[in-house]
């Protein structure tokens, strides 16, 4: 047999593995009894309607505990603001962040969520019209749009 410490560390893991599993197919079940019920009352009250033709929706991201409510977007738009016109890439702000927290930029997966969350906030700064997405893809870059021009002479 392999080394105890090891063997024993790889037990305790498939132990917690197989016990998170068994807590989501519980929470699966239940799930699956909530839209019974619900599909049950949908046809009381809209016959005509399917509703496995409802769309699945993805629930909503978790919070991050690392971010107070809004302090997401107003740190991507001061990154922005002290870019002066220079496009700035979502890597550069979420490793600032990151700094900032005194957290290590180095961390692989906590430096892909900061990413990946400062890319969720950008992307819904852009729908609102108040940043600008400039490319596509990794090489994406976001700036402040520019000033409107003065039409009044």
């Amino acid at each position: 047999m392999g080394e105890p410490h090891v063997v024993s560390a790889l037990r305790e893991k498939r132990g917690e593995i197989s016990g998170a599993i068994l807590e989501l197919e519980k929470r699966m079940s239940q799930h699956r009894a909530d839209l019974v019920h619900l599909d049950a009352t949908l046809r009381l009250f809209a016959p005509e309607l399917e509703p496995e033709s409802i769309a699945p929706k993805k629930p909503p991201a978790r919070r991050s505990h690392y971010f107070a409510s809004g302090e997401l977007a107003r740190r991507c738009l001061e990154a922005l603001r002290m870019a002066e016109g220079r496009v700035v890439a979502a890597e550069e702000i979420a490793v600032a962040a990151l700094r900032d927290k005194g957290l290590d930029p180095e961390d692989r997966k906590t430096r892909s969520d900061f990413i990946q969350r400062v890319l969720n906030t950008l992307t819904a700064l852009k729908g609102k019209g108040t940043v600008e997405k400039i490319g596509n893809g990794l090489g994406a870059r976001w700036r402040l749009p520019a000033e409107p021009a003065d039409h009044a002479a």
